[in-house]
């Protein structure tokens, strides 16, 4: 909203220079009526304005045009000053040389002089010339600030050093009464002040502190990732940092002196519903993009002041809360392991690997069936770090390794005071830790029917509640399950939940065990004599009786025997160096077979 100033003036043209010259300082928001005394302006009260700016060094005057103000009206006596190429220029004149000072009255000649001599100029030796003098000084040289229409005719040379600008003080007293702060802050104000001669030391040190305090707020504010608009009382932008305006798509500068409503649509209803009230947070569309944002009055000695806005997109808050989890939850929740790490070059190896390789683009829950040792930790890994959710945290858990209701506050969290020796203050649960990630729910057929109804719920409406809480809280978590046991003979005897089941099993991986992988029992092998530091050489009929074995525990049974003939110190293993249980185990089915 422009503000209105009056300026008043003995000369029109100087009033006109003063309106140019706010107008462009305040970038348009100052609209200037002048009068002027030449003119003959003044014949009754003046309309009213929220700034009179009064221009005129003579007391006399000064009374004259003051019994046309309003009563009450903010009145400023407006001091001015020169600028430094114009005094710069006078000093380039040889010393002793003689010259007319001319202006509108003797008064503001012999001001000006004295102005003059107070910047230095004292290599010329000025006379006042004014209107109505018959007398002139024996000179051809006249120096006037804009008023050459008054040089006598015979002056054969002129220097006109241009109006008197409006001073420092006068600018930046403008700028505070008309609630302009932030215009001082501008390039263009400060580079037209640093043209002018002078600041008035006090308004230099006000200023200054202005400038630091008002420079630390700005420091703030951009330092902030989230978007701050503030509106004063009367709804106008004073505040808006990089942040909101990129949410806003808009430009800092376009912001400052606009109406808090057209950037903000929804802040017109402030004026009547909110004010002035806290607003909660709300969900806003701009430009395509969900961004959250919040109300908070400002108030000062119980005055109300204006609105803090806060802007966030959602994705940022999003991202926010994932890397906050991520520190809470430590750095062991990542994947560790890739399909690379996967061993094996068999017909169902292969096969599996590549089933397991397609169905982690999908965001399907998997269940991963297989005997106990066949590496389905190993896949759910690598699924995760396949899928679009790599960059998400990957939480594991072992449902047989907990008793139920311990199980369930790991999972779903509690609030303060759930039970007996909760932490003070609750706990998230692996549901939120996981949250945009994958949660790997390992053993899952241990899972008693109370917690299946709760995580069939958790599938279903995506949403989980906190242990000893009734507050709702949304998730997105992809499940894999993995299970040693035959589940569908579960469900057939009514141990684990149809529902449940089918809603896990969308996706099915049945993991072969190591005995029908023929040669890649030799390739993991290898690799795993490689993490032991081991090199030892198998005998062909030590090779034959660990394909005859039944490796019922699969890789962990084969990391044992590669362990214990670590320990044997042998460069050379055969049949019996091998374990009891391999060796006894490959007789038997030689025995069955021969």
């Amino acid at each position: 909203m422009k503000k209105q100033v009056t300026i008043l003036t003995i000369s029109p043209a100087v009033g006109a220079f003063y309106a140019q010259l706010l107008a462009d300082l305040f970038e348009g928001r100052i609209e200037s009526t002048c009068y002027s005394v030449e003119n003959n302006d003044f014949y009754s009260i003046l309309p009213p304005a929220d700034l009179f700016a009064v221009a005129t060094t003579s007391s006399d005057m000064f009374q004259y045009v003051m019994s046309f103000i309003p009563p009450g009206s903010n009145i400023l006596l407006l001091k001015v000053s020169l600028q430094k190429k114009a005094v710069e220029q006078l000093l380039e004149l040889p010393k002793g040389t003689k010259a007319m000072l001319v202006n509108l009255s003797e008064n503001m000649a012999i001001e000006t002089i004295a102005e003059l001599h107070r910047f230095g100029v004292t290599n010329i030796e000025f006379f006042p010339v004014y209107p109505g003098l018959t007398v002139f000084p024996d000179t051809d040289l006249a120096i006037t600030p804009a008023e050459s229409r008054f040089v006598p005719p015979h002056v054969t040379k002129v220097i006109d050093i241009g109006h008197r600008v409006l001073s420092a003080s006068s600018i930046t007293e403008i700028a505070l009464k008309l609630g302009f702060n932030h215009v001082l802050e501008t390039e263009w104000v400060h580079q037209y002040m640093d043209e002018l001669m002078e600041y008035d030391y006090s308004i230099s040190a006000l200023t200054n502190y202005s400038f630091n305090m008002e420079n630390k707020f700005e420091i703030l504010l951009e330092a902030l990732d989230v978007g701050i608009v503030g509106s004063d009382d009367e709804g106008r932008v004073f505040a808006c940092n990089r942040a909101a305006a990129e949410i806003l798509q808009t430009k800092k500068e376009t912001a400052l002196g606009m109406q808090v409503e057209r950037l903000l649509p929804f802040m017109q209803r402030l004026g009547t519903e909110f004010l002035p009230e806290e607003m909660d947070t709300r969900l806003l569309t701009i430009g395509g993009t969900y961004v959250n944002a919040s109300v908070t009055p400002i108030f000062r000695q119980d005055r109300f002041m204006g609105y803090f806005i806060t802007l966030q997109r959602f994705y940022d808050e999003e991202n926010k809360q994932h890397k906050l989890r991520a520190q809470m939850l430590g750095g062991g929740h990542v994947f560790k392991y890739t399909f690379d790490d996967i061993v094996g070059e068999s017909e169902c190896m292969r096969k599996t690997k590549s089933i397991a390789m397609k169905m982690a683009k999908t965001e399907s829950s998997i269940l991963l069936t297989g005997e106990s040792g066949t590496g389905k930790e190993l896949f759910a890994h690598s699924i995760h770090h396949s899928s679009p959710r790599s960059a998400m945290p990957f939480v594991a858990i072992n449902c047989a390794a907990l008793p139920d209701t311990l199980l369930e506050s790991e999972l779903f969290g509690y609030g303060d005071g759930a039970f007996t020796g909760a932490k003070k203050g609750g706990k998230m649960g692996l549901f939120e830790y996981a949250h945009n990630g994958t949660l790997f729910l390992d053993e899952i057929e241990a899972m008693s029917p109370n917690l299946q109804v709760k995580l069939l719920r958790v599938l279903q409406e995506k949403e989980i509640m906190r242990v000893g809480e009734n507050k709702i809280i949304p998730v997105n978590v992809r499940i894999i399950a993995a299970s040693n046991e035959n589940i569908h003979s579960m469900v057939e005897k009514g141990t684990f939940r149809k529902d449940l089941y089918y809603r896990l099993n969308t996706l099915p991986i049945d993991l072969p065990p190591l005995r029908a992988r023929g040669s890649d029992l030799f390739l993991i092998m290898e690799k795993m004599k490689a993490e032991v530091g081991v090199s030892f050489r198998l005998t062909e009929e030590a090779k034959r009786a660990l394909l005859c074995h039944s490796w019922d525990g699969n890789i962990r049974e084969l990391r044992n025997m590669v362990e214990y003939l670590q320990f044997m110190e042998l460069e050379e293993v055969d049949v019996e160096d091998l374990p009891d249980a391999v060796r006894n185990g490959a007789k038997m089915l030689q025995k069955i077979f021969s």
